[in-house]
């Protein structure tokens, strides 16, 4: 959700910027801000796609898990050159502004500190505090070492 909300904030910051552009280059303010649109759904999809991939991904062996990222990733990676190559082909789309538009993904990943603070907030939920090593191996004695049990570490 935080991530998402990044994409979408930065998407409506950029369309008017994006018509505003197109105009004073003189260009198809239309086409063009359906390119930055559709470009922000990709971004989109490939969030939650993402999310999909890596939650299905932690449930799997090792090996397995790291097949499945891949194979996640790069899905998205030709599915993304497909459509630039269309955008490319069709003489009204613009792909530079849809690869832009792609892009806001990344800079939603780096809104979202923010995003989360701002959601801690609005539904009063707090981050936990992470616990201490003694904390931790007090309440899991049995993930304790051998050799730190009988030099008087951990539990």
């Amino acid at each position: 959700m935080e991530l998402e909300t990044g994409i979408v904030t930065f998407g409506i910051i950029g369309l008017p910027i994006t018509a505003a552009v197109a105009a004073g280059v003189k260009t198809d303010v239309l086409w063009t801000c359906f390119s930055w649109a559709f470009g922000i759904l990709t971004a989109m999809v490939s969030a939650l796609d993402m999310y999909n991939t890596l939650d299905k991904a932690l449930d799997l062996p090792e090996n397995d898990a790291r097949r499945r990222i891949y194979f996640g990733y790069l899905k998205r990676y030709v599915i993304l050159g497909v459509l630039i190559a269309m955008f490319c082909i069709a003489e009204k789309l613009n792909p530079i502004v849809f690869f832009i538009a792609y892009m806001m993904l990344k800079t939603g990943a780096y809104l979202q500190p923010l995003t989360h603070k701002a959601y801690n907030a609005y539904f009063g939920e707090k981050d936990p505090e992470p616990l201490s090593q003694e904390e931790y191996d007090a309440l899991h004695p049995e993930l304790v070492p051998e050799s730190e049990k009988n030099t008087g570490k951990g539990a």
